[in-house]
């Protein structure tokens, strides 16, 4: 699970990964079964989830050890990604944020994990605003 899952900004990443779960393809992760990785969103209370991929698909689950990765970054850098991609924009700026080190990603598969998730920010870009609320 995590902490701060109450908090708001813990209820919109929980609603992101829903929709990234509603319009990833079976093939965007279907070969990353197993991965668990922790999310953590830094603020005045700091968000920590935990997320693992069973069937192509993220489901949260409990806290681990070892985690296949881990991803960290400000509450103002997650709420730029989730405006842009509700915005049509979300591939790009996470492209920018990421190299200007604003999510910093520890683990082995960065590359393999970004392009998924660049591609499915992509087409969540692409859902009609009403449909996401």
């Amino acid at each position: 699970m995590g902490s701060g899952q109450t908090s708001k900004i813990g209820r919109l990443v929980n609603l992101l990964m829903e929709k990234v779960a509603e319009v990833a393809g079976e093939d965007d992760w279907e070969e990353a079964d197993g991965w668990v990785g922790k999310w953590t969103i830094e603020g005045p209370d700091d968000v920590t989830l935990v997320y693992e991929i069973r069937g192509g698909k993220f489901f949260e689950t409990r806290e681990r050890e070892n985690y296949t990765g881990e991803v960290r970054m400000s509450e103002d850098t997650f709420l730029d990604l989730v405006d842009a991609a509700l915005h049509g924009r979300g591939e790009q700026v996470f492209i920018e944020k990421y190299r200007k080190w604003h999510i910093q990603y520890f683990g082995e598969q960065w590359l393999v994990d970004s392009e998924r998730f660049r591609k499915v920010l992509k087409r969540l870009g692409s859902v009609p605003l009403r449909s996401l609320l």
